[in-house]
Order: structure tokens, then sequence, then C-alpha cells
């Protein structure tokens, strides 16, 4: 499995330097930022083969700016994991309409996103095999 170039994008300081931990642990290149206006300047400067991210972020809805900068192409060949907190209908169904993967953040949630992005670095299609 190649090291992944991940961008997270999460605003809870600690959370998001487990993840990079966990993330640099097993090889993967990892960015951290905790708001949307670092996510465009890195998009528009840097390549990521995924985007983790949290939905509710001080500065504006997960789901809203992927939406948004989805509308660029070479955002929208990204792979999406969304790692949240919330568990409603609507933050399903709008994950599952970009096609983004969905994690609830629980005690299970770094093992679960490990299985996930095996998947993604498994997967022909991405160039990852």
């Amino acid at each position: 499995m190649r090291p992944l170039q991940i961008l997270v994008v999460e605003d809870d300081i600690d959370f998001a330097e487990t993840l990079q931990l966990t993330l640099c642990a097993s090889n993967h290149d990892v960015t951290v930022t905790h708001n949307w206006l670092s996510v465009m300047a890195k998009l528009r400067t840097e390549h990521f083969d995924l985007i983790i991210a949290d939905v509710e972020t001080p500065t504006g809805n997960g789901l809203t700016a992927l939406e948004f900068l989805n509308q660029d192409e070479s955002v929208g060949k990204i792979e999406k994991v969304f790692v949240t907190g919330r568990d409603d209908t609507e933050t399903l169904r709008r994950c599952r309409e970009m096609n983004a993967g969905y994690l609830h953040k629980s005690p299970h949630v770094f093992a679960e996103l490990g299985e996930l992005i095996r998947s993604y670095c498994d997967t022909p299609a991405l160039g990852r095999v």
C-alpha cells in the first residue's frame, strides 16, 4: 500500500492531532487544517488523494463547503470521508449524494478509518494497487 496524501479538516485540535499521528504511523502524508479558507488555498497548491473532514466547524459546514469545492473537477476527483458526531438522516443523505464516506466519531473511529483507507488504497480505479 503506497502512502496517500491526506488533507484533514478538523476544528478540534486534539482530535486532529490524534488523527494525524495515527495516519502518519501508517506512512501517509498528512496535512491538517482547521478552517475552510485554508482548505481552498491548499487545494490550489497541493495534490491530495483523500480529504477527511468534519461536518460542523466554526468556519462552515463541511458538507456545504465540499459540495461547492466539488464544482472544480480536480477537487471532485478526490476521495472524501466525513468523520463527524452527527448521525442525522440529512447528513447521511448528503454524504451518499457526494459519494463520500461517512464515519461516526466513536471509540472505534480510528480502526474504521484505517479499514476505509485500506479499501481506497486497494481500489484499482484509483491507481493505488
